[in-house]
């Protein structure tokens, strides 16, 4: 059966109905009130599921409800991923998210039946539904931000977006909670109350202004492994897209693994309800909400990927924390909502940087694949339950430790490969606050975009401190000894061990390979006296392919009570 079809007389019959003509800064309000309400749907039909389930087999089987659920979920995220990328780059993105909150609304129905009859099979199969929806509707609404706000708003937009997104996991695992609770468990309720959200978000997208379809002529491909590994494949071409689609993954694996292992860890660590663990999830909920707040704010100017590597190794260090204190209620508590914060400072950059990178003709089908990888994140999560609990027969608390050893390695493995970016947010959270850093002559680094620096008198402080002011800079080293450490330049993006002869031509040949408007390449000479040959650089003009290159002179003064990076067009040698 071709689905392109279908969808085709769907959206054909939504495009002449009325949409609302709105400012930009109004769609992307109603974007965030249809996204929250699926959002909101997405989490009240997950816990009330689980506490539907628990009380048909019992709460001995809370582990395996749990892992069974967060699969089930997860598969269509992996089936439609890609389709629902191919439709967001061909068909009208606000049609789209319209359409599929139609369907949404159908699930709701549906779901008021099987929750009647109290059925197992079906309540796993409405879950799915709805799972497929949400599927659908991610391409479309996170490919949407691009054409709804100016390019110096995306950050801010994403950080709205997310920071919404997990208020509505706040008040979907309070709302499944309460409801159930004063329902005395009648989960036809609740699912009428999910009907009345999904209504509230269909009507919102009609408020969403109306974009042109992008036309992509890209077909439905049901291989769509091969189609996802190609649509990551071609990402390689852009600087850090494919370590950002990565690192949004791995959030998505995080947040799923602590929503999936909170209430086996509430009730075998703190000792309290099925209810009760899942309030207790709104600790690290809100913290998301909060730490997306902030990352957007901070992410303004620039997309902070920097911010992103370091909060994964404060994330790693409170899922450690969890495990420590897993015997006292408040200290786990604050540990979530200090877990949640930096899990929103972490994926916001991500995402941002996704969006605003990815190339627009294929903006969707990149987004898609992100949450294909996303999704098969959140199928981990499951998996490491299942492994954590069924054959290493692990406490829910030290899956947390286990969970934080693996962050711990991912997050120093990303810092190594986002160097360029990491290593200047460091120096200017860091160091620059620490040292009062003057500059003198950075208009001549400003002048000349992907100039070779030779940093002089070097130490590995002074190269940090040069990145504080000189963000774009990648560091050339030179190893005196004839071996070449080709891992070394594999793991790190932005520092170089070249090996080289006495005259240095190895490390100029390799500065002016790297060259070029984006990267400023900087010879770190360590010797007090410069090599003649970089004193004197117009007679290698040779070994540039005959264009003359730039050299900058930078020296960085720690001596004094603040400290001086000076930039010049001669060697401190020659002063």
């Amino acid at each position: 059966m071709e689905l392109m079809p279908l969808f085709e007389s769907l959206l054909k019959f939504f495009s002449k109905l009325p949409g609302f003509s709105r400012p930009d800064k109004h769609s992307l309000h109603f974007l965030n009130i249809a996204q929250f309400m699926g959002a909101l749907n997405d989490n009240i039909f997950k816990f009330v599921i689980a506490f539907l389930l628990i009380d048909i087999l019992g709460p001995d089987h809370a582990s395996s409800i749990m892992w069974k659920a967060g699969l089930i979920f997860v598969i269509p995220f992996l089936l439609f991923s890609q389709t629902a990328g191919v439709l967001a780059d061909r068909f009208s993105k606000q049609r789209l998210l319209t359409t599929l909150k139609c369907i949404e609304i159908v699930t709701m129905l549906l779901a008021m039946v099987a929750f009647g009859f109290k059925s197992v099979w079906a309540s796993y199969t409405l879950l799915f539904l709805l799972s497929t929806h949400s599927a659908m509707f991610g391409p479309s609404k996170y490919a949407i931000i691009s054409e709804l706000v100016p390019q110096d708003k995306v950050s801010s937009a994403n950080g709205l977006i997310t920071s919404f997104t997990y208020l509505a996991v706040i008040f979907g695992a309070f709302l499944a909670s309460f409801i159930t609770k004063i329902s005395n468990h009648n989960f036809v309720v609740v699912a009428s109350f999910c009907l009345l959200i999904a209504i509230i978000g269909f009507i919102s997208t009609f408020g969403i202004r109306q974009t042109p379809p992008q036309g992509s002529p890209k077909k439905l491909n049901f291989f769509f492994i091969r189609e996802i590994y190609a649509t990551l494949r071609s990402c390689k071409d852009r600087k850090h897209l494919l370590v950002a689609i990565f690192g949004s993954a791995y959030f998505l694996f995080i947040g799923s693994f602590v929503q999936l292992n909170i209430i086996p860890y509430a009730l075998s660590a703190l000792h309290l309800s099925d209810i009760a663990g899942g309030y207790l999830f709104l600790a690290t909920a809100l913290g998301i909400a909060l730490g997306s707040f902030i990352g957007g704010k901070a992410s303004r100017k620039r997309i902070e990927l920097g911010l992103s590597c370091f909060s994964g190794l404060l994330v790693a260090l409170s899922l450690f924390l969890l495990w420590v204190f897993s015997a006292h209620l408040t200290a786990v508590v604050i540990i979530l909502i200090c877990l949640g914060i930096f899990g929103g400072l972490f994926i916001v950059p991500f995402d941002s940087f996704v969006q605003l990178f990815s190339p627009s003709e294929r903006r969707g089908q990149i987004i898609a694949a992100n949450n294909f990888l996303s999704f098969c994140g959140v199928l981990v999560a499951s998996l490491a339950l299942y492994f954590y609990s069924e054959i290493l027969n692990l406490s829910p608390a030290s899956g947390f430790a286990a969970t934080g050893c693996l962050t711990l390695l991912l997050s120093l493995l990303m810092i190594t490969r986002l160097s360029d970016l990491s290593l200047p947010f460091f120096a200017r959270t860091i160091l620059h606050p620490l040292n009062h850093i003057k500059t003198e002559n950075l208009e001549l680094l400003e002048k000349n975009p992907g100039a070779v620096l030779i940093l002089q008198r070097a130490t590995w402080k002074k190269a940090l401190l040069l990145h504080s002011v000189a963000p774009n800079t990648h560091l050339v080293l030179r190893k005196r000894e004839k071996r070449r450490f080709p891992w070394f330049n594999r793991l790190f993006y932005s520092i170089h061990l070249i090996a080289s002869d006495e005259t240095l031509k190895s490390l100029l040949d390799y500065a002016e390979s790297i060259n070029d408007e984006t990267i400023n390449p900087c010879i770190v000479v360590e010797a007090e006296k410069l090599p003649e040959v970089l004193i004197a650089p117009a007679s290698l003009f040779g070994l540039f392919k005959g264009k003359s290159p730039q050299f900058i002179y930078v020296d960085v003064d720690t001596s004094r009570h603040e400290v001086l990076v000076s930039f010049s067009s001669k060697s401190v040698d020659k002063l």
